[in-house]
């Protein structure tokens, strides 16, 4: 596999990947985003002409897809999710086809599963609830149709930033993600909104599973040496840090961090949100030769911390809308 092409090369985990593998293998990214870091071609996944005519002519060995709509918000119009998924990676796959490219690693979610206090194996049953997780649901589906060979990576909480070759992290806008929220709103005094706190759980705040970035980054990596064989590949495999961790419980962390303590309330409950989302990695450690190296909470909020700081010295600032966090 010496020639890998990235969708969503601009985004938080495309560019993380890009600065991961560049020295391992000969990358070509596509996004209908520029960025600041490296050259990207630009092509939206829903020009199916441009699409087409880009891979007949960058010819990759393998496709990593990480382009999606990804924020979790019921608010966002439904049309935008189902284009940006489904119809992307329909058109991706009818392009791979016409173009004989036979191998996707496709970066899916642990939303899909059916709520459970256990941790998550990949054989668990299926609930998708957000519209996000629909979504990605429809593209697991068409990916399993297809005769690609394919690999599909369930991720659960993704966080932190990359530290080496490059610093790079999160940067949405807005910011909704929890660690990055609660560590840039402890840092500079900001109010926080931690949603429900009647959970069943040790303190009523709701249970995740956080992976840090490097760890993702590297389960791509090795998920690539699944098509080094000539053999059909068609797997699904967690990918999630198995760490168990409360809202409150990662904010004491952090206040223990930074020795600062944060200004929070409690608001109501969002809809969907399952007191429990814990993965269950056996598979991947087995299969991949993989474990979760960075994914311990205390370097998860160190690295999230030396992120912060980069790019409040390049004077940028996070963006939040309304309550989310």
């Amino acid at each position: 596999m010496n020639k890998i092409l990235i969708t969503g090369a601009s985004g938080y985990i495309g560019s993380c990947v890009y600065f991961f593998l560049k020295k391992k293998y000969n990358l070509i990214t596509i996004d209908k985003e520029t960025n600041t870091y490296f050259k990207v071609n630009q092509c939206d996944l829903l020009d199916k002409k441009k699409l087409n005519n880009l891979l007949k002519s960058l010819k990759p060995n393998l496709i990593i897809h990480l382009a999606a709509q990804s924020l979790v918000d019921e608010k966002i119009n439904k049309d935008k999710y189902y284009k940006n998924n489904v119809l992307a990676t329909r058109n991706l796959l009818d392009a791979m086809r016409k173009n004989s490219i036979n191998n996707i690693i496709f970066s899916s979610t642990a939303a899909l599963y059916k709520f459970s206090n256990n941790a998550l194996k990949e054989n668990n049953g299926l609930n998708p609830k957000s519209t996000y997780a629909k979504t990605k649901f429809l593209c697991e589906k068409m990916i399993k149709k297809s005769k690609i060979n394919n690999v599909i990576l369930r991720f659960f909480n993704v966080c932190s930033a990359l530290t080496k070759p490059k610093l790079i992290g999160e940067f949405h806008n807005p910011e909704t993600h929890l660690i990055p929220t609660l560590t840039y709103k402890n840092i500079f005094k900001k109010k926080i909104y931690i949603y429900g706190n009647n959970y069943n759980t040790v303190d009523g705040t709701c249970i995740r599973d956080y992976v840090h970035i490097h760890d993702i980054c590297n389960a791509i990596n090795k998920s690539i040496k699944l098509f080094k064989n000539k053999n059909k590949t068609h797997e699904i495999i967690n990918i999630g840090g198995s760490n168990k961790l409360t809202n409150l419980q990662i904010m004491k962390k952090i206040e223990k961090t930074t020795k600062k303590k944060s200004n929070f309330i409690f608001v109501k409950k969002r809809k969907g949100d399952v007191s429990s989302l814990i993965c269950s990695n056996e598979k991947a450690k087995k299969m991949l030769k993989w474990k979760p190296e960075k994914s311990n909470i205390e370097v998860i909020i160190r690295d999230e911390i030396n992120w912060i700081k980069k790019f409040t010295k390049d004077n940028k600032k996070r963006i939040f809308k309304n309550y989310l966090n």
